[in-house]
């Protein structure tokens, strides 16, 4: 069985991503963990005031989110009962991934799932958006779902990697493991400053590791600017149903010194795409 954390905040892009959850992993055995993070300060006095004697003001707090959850779990067993899924509601106020590295460890999450709407503003920029602070700091894989994408099967997909990756079946394994790849043809985006030095070995085992006699191969300059915009461009040569991106944390001050280019990838990214972490 499979252990998926959902991050849930009602709105319409983590609504379509939990609905192409159910698509993505049906006629597999599930468990759906649906994290609600709530955001404390959004909370008033007059909030507090209205609450029941006998409630804590933690109840009160988490309270509306409970019951939304509630709501959304029934739906879900009412819309879904063929398929071997099992949901479980989870509420906190915490730090964003403080509260998502929690979940991760005390419920042994294979995968977090997310939905994006692809904004940003200026803090965003500066601090990261909710799914780049995810994919930089909680050591799972994550599969963020671009908002409004309608759920297709996956038969091609694109694995990206950056100058210092090498690909290994060890670290894809990870990938494969959310992603079934019998059905799947894959080809590689590049980002380094110079031609790869382990393309002939990359694509030997590509070949091996999904049965694939050609394997597209990419090669873009590490230094270009807008590698979102890079994605893109083969996203659409290839007609890739995902991306695969592999990736490592990093610092908020080497991240303000040195732009990596992941922030630009998750910003612009129009395919269902899942982060590993090597």
């Amino acid at each position: 069985m499979k252990n998926i954390l959902i991050l849930s905040n009602f709105e319409s892009y983590s609504i379509n991503a939990t609905t192409y959850a159910m698509n993505f992993f049906s006629g597999q055995s599930c468990h759906f963990y649906f994290l609600n993070i709530v955001k404390v300060w959004e909370y008033t006095t007059d909030n507090l005031m209205t609450a029941s004697k006998d409630e804590t003001i933690y109840d009160t707090i988490l309270s509306s989110s409970k019951s939304k959850l509630k709501k959304k779990i029934a739906y879900l067993e009412n819309t879904y009962p063929e398929e071997d899924y099992t949901f479980t509601a989870l509420v906190d106020y915490d730090v964003f991934t403080d509260a998502i590295k929690q979940a991760v460890k005390a419920y042994d999450i294979d995968c977090v799932l997310m939905g994006s709407n692809g904004q940003s503003d200026f803090i965003e920029r500066l601090f990261g958006s909710h799914s780049t602070r995810v994919v930089r700091k909680v050591d799972c894989p994550v599969f963020i779902i671009p908002d409004n994408y309608k759920y297709t099967p996956i038969h091609h997909v694109l694995l990206v990697l950056d100058q210092k990756n090498v690909y290994s079946s060890y670290i894809f394994d990870k990938a494969f493991k959310i992603i079934d790849r019998k059905p799947i043809k894959v080809a590689v985006l590049r980002l380094s400053e110079s031609e790869p030095l382990f393309k002939k070995e990359e694509v030997e085992q590509i070949t091996k590791d999904f049965d694939q006699k050609n394997v597209p191969y990419f090669h873009l300059s590490h230094l270009t600017d807008d590698k979102g915009k890079q994605l893109q461009v083969v996203d659409e040569v290839l007609h890739a149903d995902a991306n695969v991106i592999s990736t490592r944390p990093i610092s908020f001050t080497s991240r303000i010194i040195k732009n990596t280019g992941v922030d630009e990838l998750i910003l612009n990214i129009e395919k269902p795409t899942l982060f590993l972490k090597d």
